[in-house]
């Protein structure tokens, strides 16, 4: 067999593996071949062959990012759509940018500030309805928190919108003042409601999507796991409309509370080609422990007053879970708090013993905060655990002020791993960053980008560094459940491989926040080259 590439290394990472190996990735047409050791390549190599050598560069699978709110996010990268504050550190700084955002792009419907993060200012200050209106009394404003699942909308925003002081409100996300009016605060499921103010048409995010996947690619992702939210106009026909300019693998997961079972024989007719795929149903039960709004067992350490709430009827998410799995469906669900992790395990207990194992796994994400007697019930329920490695960075300082001395059972990836279970990984964007260096950095170190606390915050949950590339492929795969064709470089796997610019396995720590990727490869194509 001749090859159409060889790519050379002394530093091949196979996903799965503790080490590195030395040789080549044999690669025909978008499937690979195999890894090889030098003195076997000749073989495939014929005039037609591009061999490419990398020296001691790392190769290894396509980069996964398997938790991503691809569809509500990828016009966040289009400096025209919103401005991102979280770079500020006064509400000043904040209104000022908003300001000269808004003088510029004068006829956009929504001044849209993005990223706003209150732990950043000093003082703290929230931006409310009475604030935001002395700012822009004319026009409409919205503010999406770093976490996004809190949203800040000003007087015009909240009646574009729709919101009266009398909307229902059966989750309890409408903030409201001591007489009773809306102060501007939106919390989970009904801040999600607010995006249909920004939310632009298909026809206007054709180009945000071809920058943003070119964005991804030149940071070695090749697929994603593309969560609900998405806004109000699925963007599901835009990506089978664009099916053959992609260069991400989309897998993605509409609402679990909306579905229907005709909803899902349509998903599987039209989305199932291995670039664009229907991959289950996804949907939140909590919120977040950062504004106590994940729903834990015992009260919130630095306010004794609550124990944070459903984001949404526990009910309805078990009986949506059930009645998926009797269509053989998969679930991914959003559970922070213990109690909600507790919850939602006990949902795929009782589903495991109605129908059994489903041929296709579910999974549980984040994680943030898990209780001993739950560590090994994944496991057994064949459960991925999807845990965002940068999200420890925000608790790193603020964890204990929270959660108190219960913070050590918090983002528990090695007690988790060491239990038998699978984890993935993603970034959460637009939560952080989608850069891999930056979340594999955060897994293996449990430090901030500066390198405090020294040793790393509860440095007895931190993984190695295969065990964080481990998550990022195979584990991220699982977690698709396409571990059979992607994550690996096992024979007959489609050619998804990424090239870091250095062999992340003979650095110092802190040098993987260099990592560079120099080539990205989907479906056997160079979609990226550094020059």
């Amino acid at each position: 067999m001749n090859a159409t590439y060889v790519l050379k290394s002394s530093a091949i990472f196979n996903g799965t593996a503790p080490n590195t190996f030395s040789g080549g990735v044999v690669i025909n047409g978008n499937k690979i071949v195999g890894i090889f050791p030098v003195n076997m390549l000749n073989s495939y190599i014929d005039e037609k062959t591009k061999v490419i050598d990398y020296g001691n560069k790392l190769i290894m699978p396509g980069i996964i990012d398997s938790h991503i709110h691809f569809g509500q996010a990828f016009d966040f990268l289009d400096p025209t759509y919103c401005i991102d504050i979280g770079s500020a550190t006064t509400i000043e700084g904040i209104m000022k940018m908003m300001l000269d955002f808004a003088a510029e792009y004068p006829d956009n419907p929504v001044v849209y500030g993005t990223d706003f993060n209150y732990f950043n200012l000093d003082p703290v200050v929230i931006p409310d309805a009475r604030l935001l209106d002395t700012y822009f009394p004319d026009r409409p404003v919205l503010i999406q928190t770093w976490e996004t699942h809190t949203y800040y909308a000003n007087t015009k925003a909240m009646q574009l919108a729709g919101f009266t002081k009398d909307t229902p409100d059966p989750n309890n996300g409408i903030g409201k003042d001591t007489n009773g009016e809306l102060s501007g605060v939106f919390n989970d499921t009904v801040a999600f409601a607010l995006q249909k103010i920004v939310q632009r048409p298909a026809s206007q995010r054709h180009n945000s999507l071809i920058n943003f996947m070119n964005i991804l690619n030149k940071n070695g992702i090749t697929a994603v796991g593309d969560m609900y939210p998405c806004g109000t106009e699925k963007p599901y026909p835009l990506y089978k409309e664009m099916e053959d300019k992609l260069t991400v693998r989309i897998n993605f997961y509409p609402e679990l509370l909306s579905f229907t079972p005709a909803d899902i024989v349509e998903y599987k007719r039209i989305y199932n080609s291995p670039m664009l795929q229907f991959s289950g149903l996804k949907n939140l039960i909590d919120g977040v422990i950062s504004v106590h709004t994940a729903w834990m067992s015992e009260p919130y350490y630095n306010d004794p007053s609550t124990k944070g709430y459903p984001a949404v009827p526990p009910e309805k998410v078990r009986e949506k879970i059930l009645e998926a799995a009797a269509l053989g469906v998969n679930v991914r669900i959003h559970t922070i708090g213990d109690a909600a992790v507790h919850y939602v395990l006990d949902a795929f207990e009782e589903s495991k013993k109605k129908y059994g194992l489903l041929p296709r796994r579910n999974v549980m994400e984040h994680l943030e905060y898990v209780r001993d007697e739950d560590v090994p019930r994944f496991a057994e329920l064949n459960v991925v655990c999807d845990m965002q490695g940068r999200h420890i960075t925000f608790y790193v300082d603020e964890g204990e002020k929270i959660m108190g001395s219960r913070a050590k059972l918090a983002f528990r990836w090695r007690d988790i791993l060491d239990a038998g279970t699978i984890i993935g990984t993603g970034s959460d964007y637009p939560v952080v960053s989608f850069s891999p260096a930056r979340c594999i950095y955060a897994a293996v170190t449990r430090q901030h980008e500066d390198g405090h606390p020294k040793g790393g915050w509860f440095p007895k949950q931190r993984v190695t560094l295969a065990e964080a590339l481990r998550t990022y492929t195979w584990g991220s795969a699982c977690a698709l459940n396409r571990e059979k064709d992607l994550g690996t470089l096992d024979p007959g796997k489609f050619a998804d491989i990424t090239v870091l610019d250095r062999n992340l396995f003979t650095v110092p720590e802190d040098d993987i926040l260099n990592m560079r990727p120099v080539m990205t490869m989907v479906d056997g194509k160079i979609v990226f080259q550094s020059v």
